[in-house]
C-alpha cells in the first residue's frame, strides 16, 4: 500500500509540474522546477528551509496543507501568499493592509512593498474595538505611503465580537481588494504552533489571497 501511494503521489506530482510549466510558458514566465526527496516527518522543515533562498512563497490553503503553511510562515523567514482553493486570476490592483501598529504588521507591509507600489489603491484596515491600538500609526503609514506615491487611505472597522480574521476579509472584499496583507502571529514549541486569533482565523477560513509575514 505504501509503494502504491508513493507511485500515485509521484504520478500526480509529475502531472502538476508539467501543467505549471506549460501554463508559465503560455504566460511568458520563466518557470523552473526542483525536486526535494525527503521522508516524513521532515517534509515541513525541508520546505521551510528551501523557501529561505527565495523572495516569496505561494501556497494553497487546504486542510492538508495547514502544517506546511505554519512551518513556512514561522520557519522560513520569508513572506508567503496564501491562496484559497477557489480559482483566482487577474492582476493585484487593490491591496488591503491589516494594521494594528505591531512589529508583525510593519514587517508584512514592508514585505508587500512590491505589490503596494504597483497598486492603484491601498486601504489600511484597523479593527478599533478588538484590542488597544496605537491608532495614530495607521495615519502615519498612510502619510508615508502617499509621500512614496502610493494612493492610500485609512479605513477603521469594528469587529463587534466577530472573529477578527473574518472581519478583515469581509472589509477587504467590501473595498474590492485583490490581496490582504497581514502579520502572522504565533510561535512554535515542540513542533506545535500557538497562533494569534486573527492568524488562526485566516488559516482556518480564507476567502481571498492573503500575504502573511512573520
Amino acid at each position: 500500500m505504501a509503494r502504491d501511494a508513493q507511485a500515485l503521489s509521484r504520478k500526480r506530482a509529475s502531472a502538476l509540474t508539467r501543467l505549471a510549466v506549460d501554463e508559465a510558458k503560455a504566460a511568458s514566465v520563466d518557470a523552473r522546477t526542483r525536486q526535494i526527496k525527503i521522508e516524513e516527518p521532515f517534509v515541513v522543515e525541508a520546505l521551510a528551509q528551501a523557501a529561505r533562498a527565495y523572495d516569496l512563497v505561494l501556497l494553497e490553503s487546504t486542510g492538508i496543507s495547514r502544517p506546511v503553511v505554519e512551518a513556512v510562515l514561522f520557519g522560513s523567514g520569508r513572506p508567503l501568499i496564501l491562496y484559497p482553493s477557489a480559482p483566482f486570476g487577474g492582476r493585484i490592483d487593490h491591496v488591503a493592509i491589516a494594521w494594528d501598529g505591531s512589529r508583525a504588521a510593519a514587517r508584512a507591509a514592508h514585505d508587500a512593498s512590491i505589490f503596494l507600489e504597483k497598486a492603484s489603491k491601498v486601504f489600511v484596515l484597523s479593527v478599533i474595538d478588538e484590542k488597544p491600538l496605537a491608532d495614530e500609526t495607521a495615519d502615519d503609514l498612510v502619510e508615508n505611503l502617499l509621500k512614496s506615491g502610493v494612493p492610500a487611505e485609512t479605513t477603521r472597522v469594528r469587529a463587534r465580537g466577530e472573529p477578527v480574521g473574518e472581519v478583515l476579509q469581509s472589509k477587504a472584499f467590501e473595498v474590492r481588494a485583490d490581496l490582504l496583507v497581514m502579520g502572522g502571529f504565533g510561535h512554535s514549541r515542540l513542533r506545535e504552533f500557538v497562533l494569534g486569533g486573527a492568524t488562526l482565523s485566516i488559516l482556518t477560513s480564507i476567502t481571498l489571497p492573503v500575504l502573511l509575514s512573520h
